[in-house]
C-alpha cells in the first residue's frame, strides 16, 4: 500500500512521456528502491514502451526530482543496481581495448 502512495505523489511530479506525452497511470510505475532522500521509480509508457528512470525527494515544500530516459527494461535496473561501480580505470581498459581492435 505504501508503494502506491508513493506513486501516486510522484505521478505529481512525473505526469506523462516524454516522448509521446501519454499520460502516465499507477500501472505504468514501479518503485525500484527506497532511498536515503526519496525513490527511485521506474516508468514505462504503455503506448511508446520507452522507460524512465526518475529520483523522487520528498521535501517539506513539496516534491523534486530528476529522470532520464532509458532503453533498460525493470529486471535489468533490478539486475545492476547493486552491482559493482564503473570506476575510470574499467573505462580507460574499455578504452584501450576498443582502440586496438579498432572497432
Amino acid at each position: 500500500m505504501q508503494n502506491k502512495n508513493i506513486i501516486q505523489n510522484s505521478l505529481k511530479l512525473v505526469k506523462s512521456c516524454p516522448v509521446c506525452s501519454t499520460k502516465y497511470t499507477i500501472t505504468m510505475a514501479d518503485v525500484v528502491e527506497e532511498l536515503e532522500t526519496g525513490y527511485l521509480i521506474y516508468f514505462s509508457c504503455a503506448n511508446c514502451k520507452s522507460s524512465l528512470l526518475t529520483q523522487i525527494n520528498e521535501m517539506p515544500f513539496g516534491l523534486i526530482g530528476s529522470a532520464m530516459l532509458t532503453d533498460l527494461e525493470l529486471n535489468e535496473i533490478l539486475k545492476f543496481k547493486n552491482g559493482e561501480r564503473v570506476n575510470v580505470d574499467d573505462v580507460l581498459e574499455v578504452y584501450k581495448k576498443l582502440e586496438k581492435s579498432q572497432i
